[in-house]
């Protein structure tokens, strides 16, 4: 997950406890069990048990933390840069430890590389999600990047949003005609138009011969598809999304 300054905050902090690995617990139980047969005096015992169970909860813990932020939004080569693990080991814990309870299959998650995002691209994202959970419209579409677009006040777009009257006060007026809000509602990711335009956006960026992607990168994907809420906005507001396009192209 992203934070307000537009940070992968959600990873920080987490190499503080180590990985704790299956072969690891069964090893303590055997050796437990062991140590029981052998005589091994019950204070000893006991003192060994709790070490063990100790070990089972540091594992259980690092592990449910790795699947809480693959939950949030975080993927699972975003969660293994962070941690310093394989994408493999990553992929094992979120999808259930080998040899354990089945987990229930998920739905797939939507896996944007953020890591790619500028500072200020990354807070065009948090703003949106923002406006979508406090006008209690669940997931973020494009027209709450739009409007995230307008509220970052970008240098590479905020004159052209401007210029073309699309203002934050503007915007948001519309986006409120177009999906009632209602009260509150925490974050549920992106709708499908909102993927398809984050899609673009990679897309449009590895066009221009781009590493990285811009808070324009975004205007330029949001601008694309004419089926987006995004697009409709902007019509609405008086302006052209293509002549936006251009204007976005020749200001690179």
């Amino acid at each position: 997950m992203l934070d307000a300054a537009g940070n992968t905050a959600a990873f920080s902090g987490a190499r503080t406890k180590p990985e704790m690995n299956a072969a690891s617990a069964k090893d303590a139980c055997a050796i437990g069990n062991i140590l029981a047969r052998a005589g091994v005096p019950p204070a000893m015992l006991r003192a060994f048990q709790s070490e063990e169970h100790a070990l089972e909860s540091a594992r259980a813990d690092y592990s449910h933390a790795i699947r809480r932020l693959n939950a949030e939004g975080g993927s699972l080569r975003e969660i293994a840069e962070s941690l310093g693990l394989s994408h493999q080991r990553v992929h094992q814990i979120v999808e259930g430890e080998a040899g354990g309870p089945a987990r229930r299959p998920q739905r797939r998650r939507f896996d944007w590389p953020f890591t790619r995002f500028t500072r200020r691209a990354r807070q065009v994202i948090v703003l949106a999600q923002e406006e979508a959970e406090t006008l209690g419209q669940g997931r973020t579409g494009t027209e709450h990047l739009l409007l995230g677009l307008a509220r970052a006040q970008d240098e590479a777009t905020s004159s052209m949003l401007a210029e073309a009257g699309l203002t934050e006060d503007a915007i948001r007026e519309r986006v409120a005609v177009l999906e009632p809000s209602g009260a509150p509602r925490k974050r549920h990711g992106f709708t499908r138009a909102a993927k398809r335009a984050l899609e673009r956006t990679l897309q449009e960026a590895h066009t221009l011969g781009d590493k990285h992607i811009g808070a324009d990168h975004i205007l330029i994907g949001l601008l694309s598809d004419e089926r987006a809420g995004s697009v409709a906005i902007v019509r609405e507001l008086g302006a052209d999304p293509e002549t936006l396009r251009s204007a976005v192209l020749a200001g690179r």
